[in-house]
């Protein structure tokens, strides 16, 4: 039973209009259960629809992040690398050589020394001078045509000169010797501290090394 909102008479509860005053009641019970299913659909989250929704964002997510390490640098004009290839390879069996000093340049924030000295001498070393003190720099080619640059020191005995014996690099002061491929000790008292590699780029037939690293430097013991 209802009952009507206007004159309180009751009627069936099938009636829509109020059998007493002819008042609007409702819609019939069928239409009242139909308004009242549709209601809670609306209200209730589609949990598929939220399920792939996340999984859209996550595949998103996980294209956008191959894409991006995929794609190579645009300019192709540079290179970075603590070990580039830069040549063929070097045969320095049954020979020494000494380091050649060379003046480098310092440009927008890049430390710069021509690649082709490097190749020609084989083994170069330089210096950058921040704020009164001095950085030894050096680098070379190793036997497989590798580029090696590095802070030209031998930490523990402060050493800032080497030389390069067949295939080592040596001290010139406590004559430790490490693998001149590798950096790997081999004999001496500074095994664990062949000198520091750096990151290095090659841009337009010069080495660059980034001026901030270099400043920032400090030896490890």
């Amino acid at each position: 039973m209802k009952a009507c909102p206007k004159c309180r008479a009751r009627n069936e509860g099938s009636n829509i209009f109020c059998d007493k005053c002819g008042m609007k009641i409702s819609g019939s019970q069928l239409e009242d259960k139909k308004e009242k299913v549709l209601g809670n659909k609306k209200t209730k989250p589609s949990w598929l629809t939220v399920s792939l929704a996340l999984v859209a964002i996550a595949l998103g997510g996980i294209a956008y992040w191959i894409i991006e390490g995929s794609t190579p640098d645009s300019s192709g004009a540079s290179s970075i690398s603590p070990q580039l290839k830069v040549s063929g390879n070097v045969d320095y069996a049954g020979q020494s050589i000494s380091m050649t000093d060379i003046q480098p340049t310092v440009l927008s924030g890049k430390i710069s020394v021509p690649l082709e000295l490097v190749v020609a001498k084989r083994f170069v070393r330089y210096e950058y001078e921040t704020r009164g003190n001095k950085i030894p720099l050096l680098s070379y080619i190793t036997p497989s045509g590798k580029l090696i640059t590095a802070v030209s020191m031998c930490e523990p005995c402060r050493s800032t000169r080497f030389h390069i014996e067949g295939k080592t690099l040596v001290c010139n002061a406590c004559a430790t010797k490490w693998n001149l491929e590798t950096l790997k000790g081999i004999s001496g008292g500074c095994l664990d501290y062949p000198p520091d590699v750096l990151p290095t780029m090659v841009d337009n037939c010069c080495i660059q090394i980034d001026e901030k690293v270099v400043s920032q430097w400090k030896p490890r013991v």
